[in-house]
């Protein structure tokens, strides 16, 4: 019973190697400029996997390891991209 949360914590001091399935709730996604933004942003990003990544009508779901979402949350920041929330996804065993 240690996972009853349906958010688990993120932990950015965690150096395993193991990615998670992290979603960044983007603002304005309905907006095709904000998506197009959003994808080109992502692509210059050299810590991902750019096959990997999910594109959602809310969001982005990006696997990556946890140490490296404070760098993304900079990268979307820097690149003027609106974040409402950052959240591991749930998934049930």
């Amino acid at each position: 019973m240690n996972k009853i949360l349906l958010i688990n914590r993120i932990n950015t001091k965690d150096f395993q190697e193991e990615k998670k399935r992290i979603f960044f709730l983007i603002g304005d996604m309905e907006n095709k400029d904000t998506e197009a933004h959003l994808m080109d942003t992502l692509n210059s990003v050299e810590f991902l996997v750019k096959k990997d990544i999910v594109y959602k009508y809310n969001g982005v779901e990006i696997p990556i390891e946890e140490k490296n979402i404070p760098k993304m949350i900079k990268v979307l920041i820097e690149a003027d991209i609106n974040i409402y929330s950052v959240y591991e996804l749930y998934d049930p065993i």
